[in-house]
């Protein structure tokens, strides 16, 4: 069975879906949707007749001025006759189908792939979603955290000038973290002082990449459970543990084996 494509216009952001126009298309089927979203070409078929062949030319042309390029792109398939015109024609059109996918971007705000490469697209927006969420939660359970301790919350970022000095504003510290890519924290209590690292977008379990020893009672107890299941997931084994002599007698007995 011949590969299906997927046609569809990419979403701007994370937090919109693409929008799917269709779904199992053949390659010609596909690079008509193409160059019939919102009207903007005119094509046309031409086959010239050489005897013991045919050239088929696929013209194309804008019909709106920001349909694409001003010029227009022909594409063409060389087909050896065999009595069959329509069977020759639908080869040549596979074969001209064939070269505007891998061509496609000028023509279109959307794009097409094999539906098994869009399936792919989308477990990876899946996968950007659920560790930005992880992201979320946990920052917002420190910023939370933090506060409620007593520190109050100084953000450095690159070494520029603080967003924040010594802030309680749980909903501002939230709204600028959540919007960067990593951030730096130094926290202050009385005559304390902590540092934070944050990095977003990676992992989501891995969202605080360091910390100063004396924010461990705020850190780990949040951020194990994530940890945990993280190394649960990736590693994918179970620990067994010996709980008296006689277990280290019964599994020495077994490696025997």
């Amino acid at each position: 069975m011949n590969e299906t494509h997927t046609a569809y216009i990419p979403a701007d952001s994370l937090d919109d879906d693409d929008l799917v126009i269709a779904r199992r298309l053949s390659p010609v089927e596909a690079m008509k949707i193409a160059l019939g979203y919102q009207d903007r070409w005119s094509t046309h078929l031409i086959e010239d007749d050489f005897g013991s062949f045919v050239l088929y030319t696929w013209t194309m042309h804008p019909k709106t001025a920001d349909a694409g390029r001003a010029w227009t792109l022909s594409l063409q398939a060389t087909v050896v006759r065999a009595g069959q015109p329509e069977l020759e024609r639908l080869a040549a059109l596979d074969m001209i189908a064939a070269q505007f996918l891998r061509r496609q971007t000028p023509y279109w705000a959307g794009r097409v792939v094999a539906d098994a490469e869009y399936d792919r697209r989308l477990a990876r927006i899946a996968k950007k979603r659920e560790v930005r969420r992880i992201d979320r939660e946990i920052a917002t359970k420190l910023v939370d955290a933090l506060i409620a301790d007593g520190y109050t919350i100084t953000c450095d970022l690159q070494d520029l000038e603080p967003e924040f000095v010594r802030s309680i504003d749980r909903y501002g510290i939230l709204e600028y973290m959540l919007q960067v890519e990593w951030v730096e924290m130094n926290v202050h209590k009385e005559n304390s002082r902590g540092w934070l690292r944050l990095i977003f977008g990676e992992n989501g379990f891995d969202l605080v990449q360091d910390y100063t020893v004396d924010l461990e009672h705020i850190v780990d107890p949040i951020c194990e459970p994530y940890w945990r299941t993280a190394n649960e997931a990736d590693l994918g084994f179970r620990a067994l543990t010996l709980e008296t002599s006689e277990d280290v007698l019964k599994i020495e007995g077994m490696m025997k084996w």
